[in-house]
């Protein structure tokens, strides 16, 4: 499966449109099976599957099935579906957020949305402002799917000892976070040793996504909303936006 697909176009430039091709990012229909249940259907980039389904299912609450078996197969019209050879119950589509690539919804309402996430259980470990941002300034020379299409998000994971591990791109932000803790999840890390880096903002969702995982510490480089602010400090999590050289946004316990 290609993360990206050439495709003909016309380059407009100073005044002239010139035939050329161009990479764009892949984007899929990809269905999660629990046997002949469906879990979820995604749009994103048709890579990583399997860490994406274990990703997907430990971000969202249904439990980590490090041993599971995960098979993919293409339909007929070009969609993926996924499978996995464990149980898992999916959530009732009316107890679940629908989320928007802008956030969770347009109204606050904290204590609906925290009233399943977990508390942070673990102590903060002490971080470094210039190592956070190195830290991004890394994940930035390797997301080589944004520097080859400029239309895929990036997340990772990071710690003390190993430093940036388990990059992800996808074209969904939501994708490309389940994809690292996938990965993380394989690779038997300590998730509340761990920090999530974002190569864009930070909204409820993601933050909700952490914590189901059990990370406590989320750094990107754009904005978070008040739910995601607001969400990290009741569970006892941190948020470090706005991340530049010599200045960010800390929101929540910094010890």
């Amino acid at each position: 499966m290609e993360r990206s697909r050439r495709i003909g176009i016309h380059r407009y430039s100073k005044g002239h449109s010139n035939i050329a091709e161009d990479h764009l990012a892949t984007e899929t229909l990809i269905h999660l099976y629990s046997g002949e249940h469906k879990i979820a259907s995604l749009l994103g980039t048709p890579t990583d599957l399997s860490e994406l389904f274990l990703g997907h299912a430990c971000s969202e609450g249904y439990g980590q099935f490090v041993n599971a078996e995960i098979e993919c197969e293409q339909s007929q019209s070009g969609s993926i579906n996924v499978y996995i050879n464990q149980t898992i119950t999916p959530a009732v589509s009316n107890q679940r957020v629908i989320t928007s690539s802008c956030g969770a919804c347009n109204a606050d309402g904290l204590d609906e949305l925290i009233g399943g996430l977990p508390l942070f259980a673990h102590a903060h470990l002490p971080i470094q402002h210039e190592i956070l941002y190195a830290a991004l300034e890394s994940m930035k020379e390797l997301q080589f799917g944004f520097i080859e299409t400029g239309g895929m998000h990036a997340a990772a994971l990071w710690n003390h000892h190993q430093g940036l591990h388990h990059l992800s791109e996808d074209i969904g932000r939501h994708n490309a976070v389940d994809k690292s803790i996938g990965k993380g999840l394989l690779a038997g890390v300590s998730f509340g040793e761990e920090t999530l880096l974002l190569s864009g903002r930070c909204g409820w969702d993601l933050v909700a996504k952490a914590a189901r995982s059990g990370i406590g510490t989320i750094v990107c480089i754009g904005a978070c909303s008040t739910l995601a602010a607001d969400t990290a400090r009741s569970l006892g999590m941190r948020i470090y936006s706005f991340m530049k050289l010599e200045s960010s946004v800390a929101i929540g316990p910094l010890s």
